[in-house]
């Protein structure tokens, strides 16, 4: 755990503005406060439902590539590359740098790699073995992206379900929507298994995934095929 300094980040990061919000920032927020609330780091100071929460657009403006900054929660990002900075504030509740919390996202995917604290500290979120016991979890796809998890022990084993419908056409062709784990895509899960169950009528598939490395990708696509109900 470092300490970090706002004024080192400002130098190294430009500001933009939005003018309202939208479906990332909602998404956004609801990660932060899955982070806050599951994080040993984020109990100092108090967050609610009620606590203001504002968000920010930032982007990189240099290259963070090279080897010295291996260590820092910026390696790898790239001039432009862009991110979100979701800040809780309170006035009822003091800190030195005035606000509670800030949660850094990348913007391409939505991923938290970074947590200011009021006081001053900072901690990187890539896991290192040591300062983080969570993995970040991503998801391909937003279908029900509010029940999934984004923070998860390692090993932890993910419980995913996805209902396969079937609808028929006045013509009598069949339209079947599923739902398929692409394990070549994925990154950093392994496939425990997938069973089949009824369901009023459908299918309820469900996945259970385990989760052995941080910034993991869980891939679930949507499918869709058919059949005819009545063939020649």
């Amino acid at each position: 755990m470092k300490k970090i300094y706002l004024l080192v980040l400002l130098a190294l990061m430009h500001f933009t503005s939005f003018s309202q919000p939208n479906s990332i920032y909602v998404k956004s927020k609801y990660l932060a406060d899955e982070i806050i609330r599951k994080l040993e780091f984020t109990q100092p100071y108090t967050v609610t439902d009620r606590t203001p929460v504002t968000f920010v657009e930032k982007g990189s403006t240099k290259d963070f590539t090279g080897i010295e900054y291996v260590k820092t929660p910026w390696y790898g990002a790239t001039e432009g590359k862009e991110f979100i900075v979701v800040e809780y504030a309170d006035p009822e509740q003091q800190t030195e740098w005035g606000y509670l919390y800030q949660v850094y996202f990348w913007k391409d995917h939505t991923l938290p790699f970074f947590v200011n604290r009021g006081d001053g500290m900072g901690l990187n979120l890539k896991y290192n073995g040591t300062s983080q016991p969570y993995y970040r979890v991503h998801y391909s796809t937003d279908l029900q992206i509010f029940k999934n998890p984004s923070l998860v022990e390692p090993n932890q084993i993910l419980t995913l379900q996805y209902l396969e419908s079937e609808w028929v056409d006045h013509s009598d062709w069949v339209t079947v929507t599923s739902y398929e784990f692409r394990p070549n895509q994925s990154r950093g899960v392994e496939l425990i298994s997938r069973t089949e169950e009824s369901l009023r009528g459908n299918i309820l598939i469900t996945y259970k995934i385990k989760v052995v490395a941080d910034d993991a990708w869980v891939i679930i696509e949507k499918t869709q095929d058919g059949y005819d109900l009545n063939p020649l």
